[in-house]
C-alpha cells in the first residue's frame, strides 16, 4: 500500500519533469535552427522561426516587419551579401528568453548579427533580428 502511494506521489512530479525539459530542448532547439538558417544563408528557414511581427534591422533599413516583409528583406540581403561563414560568439538565456551573438562573413564584409528570442505559445520565436555592419 504504501509503494502505491508513493507511485502516485512520484507520477506527478516525473510528469512535470519531463514537460520542464521538452520545453528546455525546444528552445534550444529553436535558436540552433535559427543559427543554423543564418550560417546557410536561408531567409525561407530564417522566418519559419519568426514572430508575426519581427524588429529587423539590416544595414540599409531599419524596423517592424511582417514575416512575408522580413523573407523579401532578408532573402534580397542573402542575394546580395552570400553567406561565407557564421561565427557564434555568444549565446545564452535572459529572463524574456534565448539570445545570440555572432559575426556573418561575406565576401562584400562582415556582419554583427544579434538574435533575440522569446517564449511565446510553448515555443521560442525570433522577436528581433540585427545585421549590422561591423565598423
Amino acid at each position: 500500500m504504501k509503494n502505491y502511494r508513493f507511485i502516485l506521489w512520484l507520477l506527478p512530479l516525473l510528469f512535470l519533469s519531463a514537460i520542464r525539459l521538452t520545453a528546455a530542448v525546444n528552445r534550444q532547439d529553436a535558436l540552433e535552427a535559427v543559427l543554423s538558417a543564418l550560417k546557410t544563408g536561408n531567409a525561407s528557414d530564417l522566418v519559419l522561426r519568426f514572430e508575426e511581427t519581427v524588429e529587423l534591422t539590416l544595414p540599409d533599413q531599419s524596423g517592424s516587419s511582417s514575416k512575408p516583409q522580413c523573407q523579401a528583406q532578408l532573402s534580397k540581403f542573402f542575394a546580395a551579401n552570400p553567406v561565407s561563414t557564421f561565427e557564434l560568439k555568444h549565446k545564452g538565456k535572459s529572463p524574456s528568453g534565448s539570445y545570440a551573438i555572432g559575426t556573418l562573413k561575406t565576401e562584400q564584409a562582415s556582419f554583427r548579427v544579434n538574435v533575440f528570442l522569446r517564449g511565446k505559445g510553448g515555443k521560442e520565436l525570433v522577436r528581433e533580428l540585427r545585421i549590422q555592419t561591423m565598423d
